[in-house]
């Protein structure tokens, strides 16, 4: 019991730690509304999947060079989606075309998520320890222990991507379009420090 409650806890804490995802789930939440937010938020369950296996066969944390590079190319794409929000800001959305892109949704999500250095640092470190100490009472135990954390940690984004759907529903045009550009630029200022993070080997 104690274990899942760690889980619980470290997975309600990794949702609520802001970081590129979390600022891309802001951002498309109030620029898109919710749906396309829920699908970014939903996105860890498959590209954190490499961290996880990877956690389970090696022992050793990831070295400081590989969470550079990670860093410094999540940051360029995070840099990129934001310039590309900010030129789009004045463009009215199709909720017609909305429907035909959620698997570019997940899959700009995945991309994020599996580019930042945070998610690969904790499994392949504390993430791991923590895992396999659960892992070797019954797989059945260790599977459960990490469905949740996913629960806590999906949780918090599926409740951030449903409040701020909400909320953009309500706001007048012109406070929406403020509250866009802003989170856009939360979310540029995330992308820049990130590069900042791996070119400065501050990981």
């Amino acid at each position: 019991m104690r274990e899942l409650l760690t889980a619980l806890g470290l997975g309600i804490a990794a949702g609520l730690t802001p970081g590129p995802l979390h600022s891309l789930i802001v951002a498309t939440a109030l620029k898109r509304g919710t749906k396309p937010a829920l699908r970014l938020a939903f996105a860890p369950l498959i590209s954190d999947l490499p961290a996880v296996l990877l956690s389970l066969w090696v022992a050793a944390t990831m070295s400081d060079t590989v969470a550079r590079v990670l860093a410094v190319i999540g940051g360029l794409f995070l840099i990129g989606l934001s310039v590309q929000g900010l030129r789009a800001t004045e463009d009215s959305v199709d909720p017609a075309e909305e429907s035909d892109r959620p698997w570019r949704d997940f899959v700009k999500g995945g991309v994020v998520n599996i580019l930042n250095p945070n998610p690969w640092i904790f499994w392949l470190g504390v993430g791991a320890h923590l895992l396999r100490e659960v892992w070797d009472q019954g797989p059945n135990y260790g599977v459960l222990w990490l469905g949740v954390f996913y629960t806590g940690m999906v949780g918090v984004k599926v409740a951030f991507a449903v409040g701020l759907g909400k909320t953009r529903e309500r706001l007048p045009d012109r406070w929406l379009r403020i509250s866009i550009v802003g989170s856009t630029l939360l979310m540029l200022a995330v992308g820049i420090w990130l590069v900042y993070r791996g070119v400065s080997g501050n990981i």
